[in-house]
């Protein structure tokens, strides 16, 4: 499988990232920062904004870190409840059970999405534009000096260079934690267009 993928206009015109929501993390440290009394509440609202946010004919690109402390049914459950066409997974550092059960498949349907399995890393190209997606942050990316855009998750906005005010670099960590949603993909071009 290629690491490149070129979106096609409906692609881009439905495009919504975001990273590390966390589903099901029964650590406070998680919810209670972001306003919630448990991890139920959370995982609800989530869900809520997510298919408000992204529609039905929405796609959401998701940089890892979607879920932790979830059984498969439990994950399916979380999947079955999107009320989205497509999921396009990264891994992240807690995977389960994403890469631990559909690791060794490129797509499986739950519900009305269609979930694709990304890998770890992805060049994602529209008309001269390109995102470079990796959990991790990175310090230098692919075609970076031709204006590329790295997308990350991971930092939960606690790094300042991937921060969407900092400017040096076009980097930004996509984290439910800063932006409470999904962005949509010219949001986030937006913002890249004040960086580096």
């Amino acid at each position: 499988m290629s690491y490149i993928h070129t979106l096609t206009d409906e692609q881009y015109n439905n495009l919504y990232v975001t990273s590390d929501t966390h589903f099901n993390h029964n650590k406070d440290f998680v919810y209670a920062k972001r306003g919630y009394s448990n991890p139920i509440d959370m995982n609800d609202d989530m869900i809520n904004i997510i298919n408000q946010t992204v529609g039905t004919n929405g796609i959401l690109l998701h940089l890892g870190d979607f879920c932790l402390n979830t059984t498969i049914e439990e994950y399916k459950s979380f999947i079955s409840r999107l009320q989205i066409k497509e999921l396009w997974m990264i891994y992240g550092n807690h995977n389960n059970p994403h890469e631990k059960e559909y690791s060794n498949v490129s797509a499986y349907q739950i519900g009305m999405t269609t979930v694709f399995n990304l890998g770890s890393y992805r060049l994602i190209r529209y008309k001269g534009k390109r995102f470079v997606c990796f959990h991790f942050p990175i310090l230098t990316w692919e075609h970076e000096s031709n204006g590329s855009m790295h997308l990350h998750g991971h930092e939960h906005g606690n790094l300042n260079t991937s921060s969407p005010e900092h400017t040096e670099k076009k980097i930004l960590d996509c984290g439910w934690d800063i932006f409470k949603k999904p962005l949509h993909i010219t949001e986030v071009e937006v913002i890249m267009s004040k960086k580096g």
